[in-house]
């Protein structure tokens, strides 16, 4: 099974849910589930913010490397499922590649079934920034559980 998350520009929301998915499988001994991340809008040139990576750390994920990539036909034909943080990149995406759309799900309806949006914690900073960030690391946790009890 592939995964793929979706965010603005794959620095933040979706870099980090990729990175925290793929640890949870490790320490479950999940080695079926593949994961990658992709932008709707991304500039080769942007890095991921050190926060990211002290956010991660801090998780017991270590940063080696990460190039946001724009997200292509190829990704939706070979992810079996595409989280995305908004409703605006879901509609963005059906419109755009809608022979796709049985398989491209709001990551918050999916795992709540709220319609709502994923905060985006990049230019949040200090207790808004952890916060926004915990609450993604959590609802990572339960589409984690939710992934591995239907695989």
């Amino acid at each position: 099974m592939k995964i793929c998350f979706v965010c603005h520009a794959n620095v933040c929301r979706s870099f980090m849910s990729q990175e925290i998915l793929k640890q949870i499988l490790i320490q479950k001994g999940k080695t079926d589930i593949e994961v990658f991340s992709r932008g709707t809008f991304v500039f080769s040139n942007l890095r991921v913010p050190d926060k990211i990576k002290k956010f991660l750390k801090k998780n017991g994920i270590e940063y080696t490397s990460h190039t946001p990539t724009l997200i292509s036909k190829q990704d939706l034909e070979a992810a079996d499922m595409l989280f995305v943080m908004t409703q605006d990149q879901l509609e963005e995406l059906i419109d755009k590649y809608s022979q796709f759309g049985d398989k491209i799900f709001l990551l918050m309806d999916y795992c709540y079934d709220e319609q709502k949006d994923i905060d985006d914690p990049i230019n949040k900073e200090g207790f808004a920034f952890s916060r926004a960030a915990k609450s993604l690391k959590q609802t990572i946790e339960v589409l984690a559980n939710k992934l591995i009890a239907n695989h």
